[in-house]
């Protein structure tokens, strides 16, 4: 984990984030790659300007307000900062209802929602066992929702 504070009052991340942007900036800007961060919930990444460089973001949520309050605000912040893409993926979905309470705030508030990525015991399964969910990508909804996300957004089609 980039930047662990290790006890109370030991310092800040801000050290950590300062390098962090600065590669971005090399790999995105200068060598045109293509990077996948996965970065920390909340918006703290978006204060230290981290994600300053990114073109197109994921904002994953799961039903309830608080998490989809803190995506507007994500949103606001992407767009404001010159963000081509930035979509919302509802993440653990369990059944209809959580998928109509994020199409609802979405539509509401203006986002943009890439994809569903449904509830899939094994990936909780692989998890308490420390394994990577991919290993089970053949036979996981998660896992596969995940892999037509991804093509999506390789095809453009986001």
């Amino acid at each position: 984990v980039m930047g662990t504070v290790r006890s109370m009052g030991s310092g800040c991340t801000c050290p950590a984030n300062a390098v962090v942007r600065n590669l971005l900036r090399h790999l995105i800007l200068e060598r045109d790659e293509v990077v996948i961060l996965d970065m920390e919930a909340g918006v703290e990444h978006m204060g230290r300007g981290t994600a300053k460089h990114v073109d197109t973001m994921l904002i994953v949520v799961d039903a309830n307000m608080k998490a989809l309050e803190t995506a507007k605000r994500i949103h606001e912040l992407g767009v404001n900062a010159g963000m081509k893409r930035v979509f919302l993926v509802g993440n653990k979905i369990a059944d209809k209802t959580q998928m109509e309470v994020i199409d609802e705030f979405a539509k509401i508030n203006g986002l943009e929602i890439l994809d569903f990525v449904p509830f899939d015991l094994k990936v909780v399964e692989a998890e308490m066992r420390g394994e990577t969910p991919l290993k089970y990508w053949e036979d996981s909804k998660a896992m596969i929702a995940i892999e037509n996300l991804s093509e999506k957004l390789w095809k453009n089609e986001a």
